[in-house]
């Protein structure tokens, strides 16, 4: 019975940490992360994690088009970066 109870409660332990991160602020039990966000993770992994080159990608990018949403930037920024990489 004892090993019945700590098997859930590490399985509970578990799915709390997995899905209640600290500081993630966007992974929320059964609601999806949404299209901007999306878009910043791509890039985070081409850039090895540095945001802040993502934001001064994105500053640079809204000098040049400033009538663009942030998604649209995200968009142009990817789409630079795939073309670099090339």
């Amino acid at each position: 019975m004892t090993l019945l109870l700590i098997v859930v409660l590490a399985v509970t332990a578990f799915v709390l940490l997995r899905y209640f991160r600290p500081g993630d602020g966007q992974r929320v039990v059964g609601r999806p992360l949404g299209e901007e966000a999306r878009w910043e993770e791509r890039i985070l992994l081409m850039t090895r994690g540095n945001r802040g080159a993502l934001e001064r990608a994105v500053t640079a990018r809204r000098r040049r088009h400033p009538e663009k949403s942030r998604l649209e930037l995200l968009k142009l920024v990817h789409d630079e970066y795939v073309k670099d990489r090339e």
